[in-house]
């Protein structure tokens, strides 16, 4: 399964048929997102309105800019301009010198689906907000992590964008433990911030009645 940048259309129906349990119990719906993640469930989010809460682990605006801040302009130029045969040579050079644009870039072509570097990078464009994060209502929760290299300060784009819905943005730091994307080294501490939420959240209705989620996640692996 390919990841595809309007994933909402599997959404809920397709979950339910699957087996999860949606609609059961306190009828809330909880939808969290890791990763990638971040952006597969706010877009889904922003045409799905059972949403009960949002949770973006982490929040992300424009995924295409974790591959922009990787490579040099000149090279983002020569394949908006279709010129693969010196974009794709000079992208694999940069991969036998970083360990990081070699995992992105082989990561990426096999996650979604594409056949060279260049095409990647052209494919990951449609992955925004842009357009639709206004349509999201559900009171959502934005994590940060302080050391994010990739998608620095898209946490902040996410927040700034929900213009339809409450909004909590969280950093976790590194004297936490926590400031790597996604929070790794530091998962304790993010959970304890996402249930807490969750708690508040959740039962901050009129009735203040406590009620039990149904979580469903989507993450960032294939």
């Amino acid at each position: 399964m390919e990841f595809l940048f309007d994933d909402e259309t599997f959404s809920f129906e397709t979950l339910r048929t699957a087996g999860f349990a949606l609609y059961g119990g306190a009828g809330k719906i909880v939808l969290f997102g890791y990763s990638l993640g971040g952006y597969l469930v706010a877009r889904a989010a922003a045409f799905e309105h059972r949403v009960a809460a949002l949770i973006l682990d982490d929040g992300i605006h424009d995924f295409h800019a974790a591959f922009a801040g990787n490579m040099p302009p000149f090279i983002e130029s020569w394949i908006e301009e279709g010129r693969d045969d010196v974009a794709v040579p000079v992208l694999t050079m940069l991969t036998a010198v970083s360990t990081n644009v070699r995992w992105g870039l082989r990561n990426g072509m096999w996650v979604f689906g594409t056949d060279s570097f260049a095409d990647l990078v052209r494919t990951v464009k449609d992955y925004t907000l842009d357009g639709i994060a206004h349509q999201i209502a559900a009171p959502t929760l934005i994590m940060d992590p302080e050391n994010d290299h990739n998608l620095n300060g898209q946490p902040q784009l996410v927040e700034q964008a929900l213009t339809g819905a409450p909004t909590t943005l969280v950093t976790l730091t590194e004297d936490e433990g926590a400031g790597e994307h996604t929070h790794a080294g530091g998962l304790g501490r993010a959970h304890q911030t996402m249930f807490d939420w969750l708690d508040a959240t959740l039962t901050s209705d009129e009735d203040n009645v406590t009620t039990e989620p149904s979580m469903v996640s989507e993450g960032a692996t294939k």
